[in-house]
């Protein structure tokens, strides 16, 4: 794995710009992200789109569960604020490929597959972090592309939970080891990024909304060890850069 540390635009960014939009992914880029992380969903016909809910409600001028809908259906909605589209895998890939590294959230169930599908049609294995709650579904993308790399997103994981992996990472004893894991920021521990560097996995850190002082708790975690920040805000990513890197 590289040793680069990674500055992920968490949906591109939260603030300022509609979340999991073109737009938010270029401007987290413009900013300063080597990776962009976003959320993978699929339409009742079967298109991949990026949404992080399971209903438009929150984010789009729609309403409703996403897999109810066809995508002829879901392309007429604009998100709320910026009146953007609501984005294609296929297109993201495409557009942002000699960008940035990807990092997908598989957000349905059994969905692997055609997301695997979509990122080999474009010969961008190497170029994608796999993510998600369900770590056997990981393992599986480990199993059939052993140079992929996986996320396990154990704060709300269906599989191994925080404390059994403190328990058996500690004595090297994971049946399945993941690439990367993220935790939410709230949670992180040494001991959690210990054990991680001590199995050869990379600690991720997400959700930063809350914090009076953003970019101080991420350089606290940063002094812990942690390898990654999923960055809600794109502007903090200029900062962070600038104390890692003074000259």
């Amino acid at each position: 794995m590289s040793s680069e540390f990674l500055y992920i635009g968490h949906r591109g960014t939260r603030t300022i710009l509609d979340e999991n939009t073109i737009s938010a992914f270029l401007k987290a880029i413009e900013f300063g992200a080597n990776c962009i992380e976003f959320d993978v969903r699929e339409t009742k016909d079967g298109i991949l789109v990026i949404l992080h809910d399971k209903t438009l409600d929150r984010t789009t001028t729609g309403s409703g569960l996403l897999r109810n809908l066809n995508y002829i259906e879901i392309k007429e909605y604009r998100t709320k604020n910026y009146n953007d589209v609501i984005p294609i895998l296929e297109d993201v890939l495409n557009l942002l490929k000699r960008k940035t590294q990807f990092m997908i959230e598989l957000k349905d169930k059994n969905i692997k597959n055609k997301v695997l599908k979509s990122v080999n049609d474009q010969k961008l294995i190497k170029n994608c972090i796999f993510s998600g709650r369900n770590l056997q579904d990981l393992g599986i993308i480990k199993t059939l592309h052993p140079k992929s790399r996986i996320c396990y997103n154990i704060t709300k994981g269906l599989d191994v939970k925080i404390n059994e992996f403190l328990k058996f990472g500690k004595i090297k004893k994971l049946i399945i080891k993941p690439d990367f894991i993220s935790l939410r920021s709230n949670m992180i521990t040494k001991k959690f990024i210990e054990v991680c560097h001590k199995n050869n996995i990379k600690s991720l850190a997400w959700d930063f909304l809350s914090y009076f002082d953003v970019t101080s708790h991420i350089k606290s975690l940063i002094n812990l060890g942690i390898d990654g920040i999923l960055f809600d805000d794109h502007r903090n990513i200029v900062e962070i850069k600038q104390w890692l890197n003074p000259n």
